[in-house]
Order: structure tokens, then sequence, then C-alpha cells
């Protein structure tokens, strides 16, 4: 008797412990609005699913103590796809895909962290082909060997710029690590579209660079009808790449 009574106190808590616990929230019809799991501290822990007033799901991720863990779906009413991407310490982070309510892509965007605020980095446009809208596109890709050698390094990169302004410049700022105790700014000017900059192999292992590619951006503007003045303004784009730097010239 006292062994079958165990038995069913352990199956008691098994079903207990497999139970999960919901905060649901609905509509005026009755319809579930919102259904968001949670822990046996009322702290946000599982899926996390919102929907529309006609049944359709609008959002959907995952929390983990109370934070968003990894990605996050928003949808359109009509179930297709609206945007996508990796969440942060309740930040967008990385790349962002955008959609239409047709479902094709229109936009890709990253993401970062700068001085504690959101930063779009790049953006990417799409026209009705999926062909990029380079007029409206504003993006790098980065050409640095996944291995360097020990000293001077040539590193290049592709660019395409959105800004039509009167003149600018560019240049890439990178952070190059000569020892110890010594990091400088770099600072390598662009000219003739030959994207390229110097990059410094310090030691022997792994190695992180890090650098801005800035335009600096020349405008004219109209404040009257026979009157103008010049502004200048920077706008910077981040990068970072982990390289391996070999003792090995060839």
């Amino acid at each position: 008797m006292n062994k079958n009574l165990c038995l069913l106190l352990i199956l008691i808590l098994l079903i207990s412990c497999d139970q999960k616990k919901y905060i649901t929230e609905y509509y005026p019809n009755k319809k579930l609005k919102l259904k968001v799991e949670i822990d046996t501290d009322s702290i946000q822990n599982g899926t996390y699913e919102e929907f529309y007033e006609n049944g359709k799901l609008k959002s959907k991720t995952n929390y983990v103590n109370g934070q968003i863990s990894d990605s996050l779906f928003n949808f359109y009413e009509n179930g297709k796809t609206k945007e996508k991407g990796i969440v942060e310490n309740n930040f967008q982070s990385g790349w962002w895909n955008y959609y239409n309510s047709n479902g094709r892509l229109k936009e890709k965007s990253e993401w970062i962290i700068v001085s504690d605020s959101l930063y779009k980095n790049q953006s990417i446009y799409y026209d009705q082909n999926g062909e990029i809208k380079q007029k409206n596109s504003s993006y790098f890709n980065l050409n640095i060997p996944d291995t360097i050698h020990l000293g001077k390094n040539l590193a290049r990169f592709d660019y395409s710029s959105n800004f039509d302004v009167y003149d600018k410049l560019m240049y890439v700022v990178i952070e190059n690590k000569y020892s110890e105790s010594e990091t400088k700014l770099d600072t390598f000017g662009i000219e003739n579209n030959e994207f390229r900059f110097g990059v410094f192999g310090y030691k022997k292992g792994l190695q992180n660079i890090k650098g801005q590619i800035v335009e600096e951006l020349y405008e004219i503007r109209n404040i009257g009808n026979d009157s103008a003045i010049g502004a200048v303004s920077n706008h910077k784009k981040y990068f970072e790449k982990e390289v391996y730097v070999s003792d090995k010239n060839n």
C-alpha cells in the first residue's frame, strides 16, 4: 500500500513539473491576443506569442530570465513574415530582414550598439525583382584575409554610398596594436575609389581587427532665394573581424 502511494506521489510530482504556466490576454471577441510562458517566480521564461484579432500570429519569440533570447519574428495579418532578426540585451543585433506583405525581401539592415545606443550600420534595399537599389543602399564588403602575417598587411573593401552631396572625403580609421602598451588609431585616406587600408599583425595568434569607414560630407543648404550655407557632417560605418596572425610570410 505504501509502495503504491509513493508511486502515485512521484507521478503527480512529475506531471506538475512538466506543466507550463502562461499569462494570457484576450480580445473583446474572446479570441486569444497574448500568450506568455512564465516560471514559478512569474518571470518570462519560454515562448512569447502575440496574435491578431483574426487569430493569425503577430509576433513570436523566446524569453530567458525576462529577456528576449535569440530570434524575434513579426508577421503581417495575412501570415507573411514582416521582419525577423536577433535580439541581444533587448536590442536588435546584427542583420535583420524586412519583407513586404507579399513576402518579398525589401530591406536588410545591420544593427549594432554604439555608445549604448542602437545604430543602423548598413542598409541594403531591394526592388521588385530582388535587385539591389544602389541609390538607396549604403553598405560595404570587407576583404580581409582570415590569416595575415606579422607586421604590415594590406586589406581592401567594397563600398556603396547613398549620400548625394556637394563633395565628400572618405577615410578608414583602424585600431592597430604595435605592442602590449601601444595601440594607435591609424587613418588611411581613400582616393580614386581605391578602397584599401593597412592592418598590423602584432603577434602570432588570434587578433581582433576593429575600425571605422568614415564619410565626411560637405553639403550646400539654401536658406533663402539667393543665400546658402555650407554644412559638414560625418557618417560612420563600423566593422570588426577576428583573424589569425601567422609568423610565416607565405
